[in-house]
């Protein structure tokens, strides 16, 4: 029997470019930018802010290389630190810039359609439901999911940021599990990423469902197909209480 649903959150649930430009890209120079635009620093010159780029980009490379995540504060402060700000820019300030460039983003942020209809129809079943997502800065999916008035449907958040590592790694789904106290095989996951989250969650006995909004290319060979693939969030609840009163 299924007895929860776990979800990746961005493209599965929300659509937010903003938030993954700043996640994978803008942070540097958008940290910067904001604090020279409050006096706390003087502006950088271009061979500094490509350093920053630099540090930045290193991080979020060797992130997906090992599969152990570092946070936008973390990155942020090593910037600070290589271009010796220390002295203006102390770490109560950097979590404030971090804080401030994702809230920034928030109003930009939209549901992928469906979602809320589906995630009220699996709360209605009886499922639990929670999240797993990479992401470098966890409050943000908090106040995106309050903003939606969402988030008391969920049990857990789980974030890269948080826990330090990520997706595909297993390590990340296997402490959901045990926070859940759920076996695999009582889990459906959810996500747009096939190796993030088909291939990974397969491999720990989960079923997996494949968002596939867009018509994505077709899983790489030698991968084990998903167990359902959609194209519409309000299809999963069918799904999974067809699992769920099966036998098999």
């Amino acid at each position: 029997m299924i007895k929860a649903v776990l979800f990746d959150f961005s493209s599965t649930l929300i659509d937010s470019p903003a938030w993954m430009a700043l996640e994978i890209r803008t942070l540097p120079r958008d940290a910067f930018e904001l604090l020279v635009a409050d006096g706390h620093i003087a502006p950088l010159g271009a061979e500094e802010l490509g350093q920053a780029e630099s540090i930045f980009h290193q991080a979020r490379e060797l992130a997906n290389a090992t599969e152990r995540e570092t946070s936008h504060a973390d990155n942020l402060s090593s910037m600070v630190a290589a271009l010796g700000l220390q002295d203006q820019v102390s770490q109560v300030l950097v979590e404030q810039t971090v804080a401030t460039l994702h809230r920034r983003c928030l109003p930009k942020v939209t549901l992928v359609t469906g979602a809320a209809e589906t995630l009220t129809a699996l709360q209605a079943h009886d499922y639990r439901i929670s999240i797993i997502s990479n992401a470098a800065y966890s409050p943000f999916l908090t106040w995106t999911l309050e903003r939606f008035e969402l988030l008391h449907l969920f049990e857990k958040i789980v974030v890269s940021a948080d826990v330090g590592v990520r997706k595909p790694g297993l390590d990340i789904f296997r402490m959901t599990l045990d926070q859940l106290e759920l076996e695999p095989a009582d889990v459906v996951y959810v996500g747009d990423d096939f190796q993030k989250d088909v291939a990974a969650p397969k491999q720990l006995g989960m079923r997996a469902i494949w968002f596939r909004p867009d018509g994505a290319a077709p899983p790489p060979e030698g991968q084990a197909a998903a167990d359902a693939a959609v194209s519409e969030l309000v299809q999963i609840p069918d799904r999974v209480d067809r699992w769920s009163n099966s036998r098999s």
